[in-house]
């Protein structure tokens, strides 16, 4: 019933400037509501059908009325406790809104946007590393460089149509990789998104092949293949399903577990998002 609804919003909200994971995230975190909503309209219908054999004659409109003027009401309940309740933060700039917005706000939040992309980036020490000018072949380590992550969750999310890949644009500058261990992440899982996996509840396991998976003759073969190396590493985070804090729980089970997976051997649990913890 939910991702019915969901499929049904979606098209509107996308066009007012709503990601679709918004959509499902609103949609899920307001099931209840919703199923009261449902609840009490299933129960408006049965009283108005009942009445046909159970109120006599004359009394019968006034039962049905009755109804469904109910349930209308309970309806503008729950949808006045929706706004100034669970939905208001998101609502409040339109329930507020007086038409303008200060320039000391204006400022502020510029200010705001310039520091935490100045903490966002981070630079390592060259040390004469870059640019790599006496090899032509790469080895790439990590999973991640098949599976890149170009955005967060909520409304972090992105679009990643025309996203030019890390091993696209190695091949682009005219690197060549080292496709023996490409095969292995490709193997391990084709795509980073797992089974069952949604709104509200985001694999936490460390995404990477088995350490078996690195056996002695690949690992000879890269050493045969290049001295240069790129290990590609990437967590997914954002609105509402950001990183554990710290992984042992995640890594010993004693989170309460939703769902566990198994990947090639590479066992990982499945968790709600930290706000659930």
């Amino acid at each position: 019933m939910l991702q019915f609804l969901i499929n049904i919003l979606t098209p509107i909200f996308e066009g007012m400037g709503v990601s679709p994971t918004d959509v499902s995230t609103y949609v899920n975190n307001l099931s209840g509501y919703i199923y009261a909503i449902l609840g009490t309209l299933v129960l408006a219908i049965v009283v108005m059908v009942a009445a046909q054999f159970v109120v006599k004659k004359g009394k019968r409109h006034l039962v049905r009325w009755g109804a469904g003027l109910a349930w209308v009401l309970i309806v503008t309940i729950l949808a006045n406790v929706i706004c100034f309740g669970p939905m208001y933060n998101n609502l409040a700039p339109i329930l507020n809104y007086d038409g303008a917005v200060s320039a000391e706000s204006a400022a502020a939040s510029e200010a705001v946007i310039e520091k935490v992309g100045d903490e966002g980036i981070v630079l390592a020490e060259n040390n004469g590393v870059l640019p790599l000018s006496n090899t032509t072949k790469i080895n790439v380590f990590g999973w991640a460089a098949t599976n890149p992550i170009y955005g967060g969750t909520g409304s972090g999310s992105s679009s990643n149509e025309g996203n030019i890949d890390i091993l696209t644009s190695l091949k682009n500058a005219g690197f060549e990789v080292n496709q023996e261990i490409i095969d292995i992440y490709t193997e391990y899982s084709p795509s980073r998104t797992l089974a069952g996996v949604g709104v509200g509840f985001t694999d936490w396991s460390l995404p990477e092949p088995p350490a078996k998976r690195y056996t002695a003759e690949l690992m000879d073969n890269a050493k045969a293949f290049s001295d240069t190396a790129v290990i590609v590493l990437a967590r997914s985070g954002g609105e509402g399903q950001d990183l554990p804090a710290e992984m042992g729980p995640v890594i010993d089970g004693t989170i309460d577990n939703m769902r566990q997976t198994e990947a090639n051997g590479n066992a990982g649990y499945g968790r709600r998002s930290p706000r659930h913890w």
